[in-house]
């Protein structure tokens, strides 16, 4: 049984009242789009696990954003933004799109809260962000702020969150399951790939497909819960094989923590380390980037005591994550 608390908030009003200026984003997306096809720069989705605090977010975003002033010519920097988190354990939190106030749920609150940290980045910094599409029903609140949308481990076999991603007009990164099948990843983005009729919000719709849809490397679990490493070159040889066979491209980007790194974040660096040594020795058009777990400072922690601290699974601070994108650069 369930019950109505409120009503959410319309697209369109959301957006009238969180209002900001887009004029680059049609270029930003563009360069992760090319860099996706093997034409640009090396990407790097970086960031908090879960945006929890706006503030200390943007004080993240402005050290991005400093740092990608030095790493340019030979990285292309997208801000993690993440508003939703799918949580294993009952009562976690969950992100900012549920709770803007901590634990204290308001979705409506959250839409506002979420697009205008996602402005506000963008006014601020000419950054557009990435977050996961945990909800496809939630998208179109942020579609004018979005330049590249995640699809989870947990959703990625899911038909609704893939036939909807075959509509987005940004790059679309599909995790691989969380058994690390690398066929059903693959048969995943060519359903991205393809025109898919499906419902919506109260409409029949039609998709075209989108060719941006790629794969994620996140590393995976055997059925007794033990954690694996798909950052290899076995895993990389059978899903190129899965690719060709099926007709798309096997563009990764590495995710270097969750199981690819033991959900250890200090490992993190020897993950990204070892993905750059696969692009420089014959890689380099199948590993298209990383997925980096980053924040102000190292570790997570239960409760909101230390600012710039997640919230969520541990992140990587500020002073490893620099000397990290210096020596991704240098190597590059």
């Amino acid at each position: 049984m369930y019950q109505r608390i409120r009503k959410l908030i319309s697209f369109e009003k959301a957006k009238n009242l969180i209002v900001g200026n887009f004029e680059n984003k049609v270029d930003f997306d563009n360069e992760i789009k090319t860099s996706i096809e093997g034409k640009g720069k090396f990407l790097m989705i970086i960031g908090p696990c879960s945006a929890d605090d706006p503030d200390a977010v943007l004080f993240y975003c402005e050290f991005l954003k400093r740092i990608s002033e030095q790493v340019k010519d030979k990285i292309f920097i997208i801000p993690r933004v993440y508003t939703t988190k799918p949580r294993s354990d009952a009562g976690a939190y969950r992100g900012i799109l549920h709770s803007p106030d901590y634990k204290h749920e308001n979705i409506n609150k959250g839409i506002l809260a979420a697009r205008k940290l996602m402005v506000d980045i963008a006014d601020r910094f000419g950054f557009f962000a990435a977050d996961e599409m945990l909800y496809p029903g939630m998208y179109p609140y942020f579609a004018d702020l979005l330049s590249y949308v995640t699809i989870g481990a947990r959703s990625s076999e899911d038909q609704y969150h893939r036939m909807y991603a075959s509509g987005l007009d940004v790059a679309v990164g599909i995790k691989n399951p969380m058994h690390g099948d690398l066929s059903s990843l693959a048969k995943a983005i060519k359903i991205v790939y393809s025109s898919n009729d499906f419902s919506f919000n109260g409409w029949e719709m039609s998709s075209c497909g989108n060719t941006y849809a790629h794969a994620v490397f996140r590393g995976y679990t055997d059925v007794s819960g033990k954690m694996f490493c798909n950052c290899n070159k076995e895993s990389l040889d059978k899903y190129i094989e899965e690719c060709i066979n099926i007709g798309v491209n096997p563009a990764v980007i590495m995710d270097c923590n969750h199981f690819n790194s033991g959900k250890n974040y200090d490992l993190e660096p020897t993950i990204a380390m070892s993905a750059i040594d696969f692009v420089k020795n014959g890689y380099s058009n199948v590993i298209k980037g990383l997925m980096i777990e980053s924040y102000l400072l190292d570790g997570r922690q239960d409760e909101p005591i230390e600012y710039g601290k997640s919230l969520t699974d541990g992140c990587l601070g500020m002073t490893k994550t620099e000397r990290l994108i210096y020596d991704i650069a240098e190597k590059l």
